[in-house]
């Protein structure tokens, strides 16, 4: 009796393993036609007929195989036509079959839409590879414009996977037809016309970009939206800029990202959250103990009359976190763990109807941060929404009353004022788009962001004079446009990178400040900025009258059209760290210069 006692549990434990084991996951996204494999129209993960034809992923868009023959799909798509007609989608798949089981292929299969070339003995698609389920039932939940509509799906043809069984291209997907019945009707009613299909691409995983959900207020009375609530220290941080959630083909997950207050963003934390023991809806003990945990109104739930499900979200278990300080909070660490399990699903992260997570915690302060003291005084919550396009506040700048301005060299930046700017990720003029963060982007042009409502912009030095066109960018849209005008210098200038870090290169731009016409320069540069004089030819700042200058001697051609040259040196050797050069360039004017030369300012580099 003891070893039989000893051996059921053993058996039990090697049973769920297995089935672990077998259990798969890959994001999916919308199957692109390849029109040197397909004349069939792609783009679209999921067609409508009468309705939309041009859904896309939106957010989740996990397909997860289960042990026991079944699998399960569930994310939000939306139009690519009408970005706020969008669907939560919850299907599973039933009756699978592989080559080799009796009924392969079922009848109606394979279906064969790709180029004929494409198939075996002639191409590399080989048909009795593919995998069929006979069956898939399932509901598209209308969120947004779409929000009241429910659609009830039922397949009307084998459900096929594998390569190149989209017949949009060549790559692992799927492709599936649905009879659709209305089961809950719009205000203003529609109708399905004709099959609902569904193709799509796999991929093992996605980083899906991740914001704080805004307040949907048929479903919350919440005023604002916010991704962490830590009592005792502050409920209103948001993740700036987007976090990035991903679920992996092994089952698990990870949150990295980091968490400020809007209204200031100094007081910050990177978060990072490592996410295992999947529980997807089917598996034995879904949901989890303690769970759902539904924060919106009860009218937003099924149970109540809403539309929002809880039974079609996943769980993760086993939750391990941290949040490391950052800016106000540096030399800070605190601990998180898990007190409830962390939800993934259409409406689980408690604020609206979009794709996303909630997690509760309890937060140890390991370490505080050197600036000041927390006393947290409750659990941790995090909420956060995941999506391709995720729904962030629309950035907006205010048009001066006048143009402002900005010499094509300078090392000064212009402040650009608006709203919602705490998630710019790229500064545009003229569609010259800027993504660096700091002035070591110097040459390349760089941004920082102040506040939400101001952004240091510094162009890409060295264009052509004129005005431009200027707007932000954050992950979901862009912004308004406004003008800013570059104007030429009318005296030569030189500008570098203030400072250069090892194997790096200093970038040394000039600007003749001519009207017309060609010039060349020579760049001069010392450790010593005291003037060195030459009566007659020129006059420079630096050098130490000539005793610590060199003379680079190569000679630079200005553009005629920018008035610009420039002049590269590096990668920086080592043994210059900590060393400091003064550049300066003096400038010939080809079209009839005189003596002295003209020379720019002097510019100094640290190393």
């Amino acid at each position: 009796m003891v070893q039989y006692a000893l051996r059921v549990p053993f058996v039990l434990v090697v049973t769920a393993l297995f089935a672990t084991a077998q259990t798969s996951y890959r994001a999916t996204r919308h199957a692109a036609n390849d029109p040197a494999h397909s004349a069939l129209v792609g783009g679209a993960m999921l067609k409508v007929p009468g309705l939309l034809e041009d859904f896309v992923i939106a957010g989740g868009g996990q397909f997860v195989q289960r042990s026991n023959g079944t699998a399960r799909l569930t994310g939000r798509v939306f139009s690519d036509s009408s970005i706020y007609s969008a669907f939560l989608l919850d299907i599973t798949f039933t009756g699978k079959l592989q080559n080799g089981n009796p009924g392969f292929p079922p009848a109606g299969a394979p279906s064969l839409g790709l180029l004929p070339g494409n198939y075996v003995p002639t191409g590399p698609i080989a048909p009795s590879s593919f995998v069929y389920y006979t069956a898939a039932t399932g509901t598209l939940t209308g969120v947004r414009d779409l929000d009241g509509l429910v659609l009830s799906l039922s397949s009307s043809a084998p459900i096929q996977l594998g390569v190149g069984a989209n017949n949009r291209n060549r790559n692992d997907g799927l492709l599936a037809r649905f009879a659709a019945t209305i089961t809950r009707q719009l205000p203003n009613p529609v109708a399905v016309t004709g099959p609902v299909e569904l193709i799509l691409d796999f991929q093992p995983d996605h980083a899906e970009d991740t914001t704080h959900p805004q307040p949907d207020p048929l479903r919350t009375t919440l005023p604002a939206g916010r991704a962490m609530v830590l009592p005792g220290v502050g409920s209103d941080y948001v993740f700036v800029p987007a976090a990035d959630f991903t679920e992996f083909g092994d089952g698990h997950a990870e949150l990295q990202g980091t968490l400020a207050r809007i209204s200031a963003l100094n007081d910050s934390w990177n978060v990072s959250l490592q996410l295992q023991n999947r529980l997807t809806p089917g598996q034995p003990g879904h949901p989890p103990a303690g769970s759902p945990v539904l924060q919106m109104l009860p009218s937003a739930y099924v149970a109540n009359g809403g539309t929002m499900n809880p039974t079609h979200w996943h769980y993760y278990t086993t939750v391990t976190g941290s949040l490391v300080g950052t800016g106000l909070n540096a030399g800070g660490d605190i601990t998180l763990a898990p007190t409830k399990a962390f939800q993934v699903g259409g409406g689980a992260n408690q604020t609206n109807t979009y794709f996303g997570f909630f997690g509760r915690f309890a937060a140890t302060v390991q370490t505080q941060p050197t600036a000041r003291t927390l006393a947290i005084t409750g659990p941790m919550e995090l909420f956060g929404l995941t999506a391709v396009f995720p729904v962030l506040p629309f950035p907006s700048l205010v048009v001066p009353t006048t143009m402002p301005s900005l010499p094509t060299l300078t090392d000064q930046g212009i402040v650009l004022q608006g709203d919602n700017l705490a998630w710019t990720e790229l500064v545009s003029l003229n569609w010259d788009l800027t993504g660096g963060h700091d002035a070591s982007r110097w040459n390349d042009g760089w941004f920082r962001v102040i506040d939400n409502q101001h952004v240091e912009f510094h162009p890409r030095p060295g264009q052509a004079a004129g005005v431009y066109n200027c707007f932000v960018y954050n992950p979901a849209i862009q912004s308004n446009t406004i003008q800013l005008q570059l104007v030429a210098p009318t005296v030569p200038r030189l500008f570098a990178e203030a400072a250069i870090p090892s194997f790096y290169t200093t970038h040394v731009v000039m600007h003749s400040g001519l009207a017309n016409g060609q010039a060349l320069s020579i760049v001069t540069l010392s450790q010593t900025p005291s003037p060195s004089v030459a009566p007659g030819v020129a006059s420079l700042l630096i050098g130490n009258q000539f005793a610590d200058l060199v003379v680079d001697p190569s000679v630079y051609l200005h553009d005629p059209v920018t008035g610009i040259a420039r002049a590269d040196y590096g990668p920086i050797d080592p043994a210059l760290q900590g060393l400091a050069y003064w550049f300066q360039s003096v400038v010939l004017n080809l079209n009839g210069g005189t003596f002295p030369l003209p020379a720019s300012n002097a510019w100094r580099v640290q190393f």
